[in-house]
């Protein structure tokens, strides 16, 4: 008669699982499981990635043409004649630079641009003559337009401001480092279009 023990010693044993066929060889992973155990991390790491980059575009298109807060500074000329004609007609771009819009409220004898670094690049009109602008210094000259190079008094300032001197307002420029002489040269553009040549009058020394 059959033992009836239930114990461990009397339950069936299924034994290891067999991956062999009836050969005794072992069955391959089929090819298409193979592929796609590799493919689709793939295509999952691509698009994931695609959207990084596209999150990242979004976010310097929106530095680029972000509203520009100009400092106030004195510019007893501003809202005249000359400066009034001199900001509508400049181009909607500089150089490398586009024109953006000012932080309410505006102020009078001011326009911005950015590079597509996002650095801002700033014209200013009517400004009081540059206090380092006396008999002497050197001028330089940029399609037409006589420009006095304005120095930082901070060291660690790297953007440079250059003042165009031979009109009949102060105009100013201030440029990022490594913008080129692209704005420079459109601003003197439309500063020789806008406004009449006068002759530099330097302050005297001392």
């Amino acid at each position: 008669m059959a033992s009836t023990d239930s114990g461990p010693a009397g339950r069936y044993d299924a034994g290891p699982r067999n991956t062999k066929d009836s050969d005794g060889d072992v069955r391959p992973v089929p090819t298409a499981v193979v592929v796609a155990g590799v493919i689709v991390p793939l295509i999952v790491l691509a698009v994931v990635l695609v959207l990084f980059r596209n999150m990242g575009d979004e976010a310097a298109e929106a530095a680029v043409s972000e509203p520009y807060a100009a400092v106030p500074l004195p510019a007893p000329g501003a809202g005249s004649e000359a400066c009034t004609a001199l900001i509508a007609s400049l181009p909607p771009e500089l150089g490398d630079a586009t024109q953006v819009a000012l932080t309410e409220p505006e102020t009078a004898g001011i326009a911005a641009y950015r590079m597509p670094d996002a650095e801002p690049v700033v014209v200013r009109c009517g400004l009081p003559a540059p206090p380092t602008f006396v008999v002497g210094v050197g001028l330089q000259e940029v399609n037409g337009v006589q420009w006095f190079n304005e120095p930082d008094p901070d060291p660690a300032v790297t953007s440079s401001t250059w003042v165009a001197v031979d009109r009949p307002e102060f105009v100013a420029i201030t440029l990022p480092e490594g913008s080129g002489t692209g704005p420079i040269q459109n601003l003197s553009d439309a500063i020789t279009a806008s406004l009449d040549e006068i002759e530099p009058a330097p302050a005297p020394v001392g």
